[in-house]
């Protein structure tokens, strides 16, 4: 009897199995995009996008006082790019970076001379027939 009847659930196991639709397949084209925020004053996300013939990807990533980002991008006919940025500010204090003491610009006599003004009277076509 506990032989039939495990034997019974196997099967109806077995059938359940084999009656499930099969799970959707996606297969990775490459192209993706994501965020992630894991704490205050910190993200950072991404992207690939496009298809065979274009794609541009981004990434970028802010934490505290950093801040760096990556571009690329490409096509069919040979075109490609890539820039690079990256800010560190710092940790904002301003006893960590004080400002510079600004001192004002010293003036010197020019290099060059000053154009003297000669004046010369007016061509007679141009003067007035009274």
């Amino acid at each position: 009897m506990k032989t039939s009847i495990v034997v019974l659930v196997l099967g109806a196991v077995m059938v359940a199995v084999l009656a499930a639709p099969p799970p959707l397949e996606k297969k990775y084209d490459g192209y993706f995009q994501y965020a992630n925020v894991p704490g205050e004053k910190e993200y950072e996300f991404g992207f690939n996008r496009g298809n065979a013939a274009h794609y541009a990807s981004r990434y970028e990533q802010s934490k505290d006082h950093r801040f760096r980002t990556k571009v690329k991008w490409a096509d069919a006919k040979d075109g490609y790019g890539e820039h690079y940025w990256e800010y560190n500010h710092g940790d904002g204090s301003a006893a960590a970076y004080p400002a510079p003491a600004y001192s004002p610009p010293s003036y010197t006599a020019p290099a060059y001379s000053e154009p003297v003004a000669s004046y010369q009277p007016a061509p007679q076509k141009y003067k007035a027939k009274n």
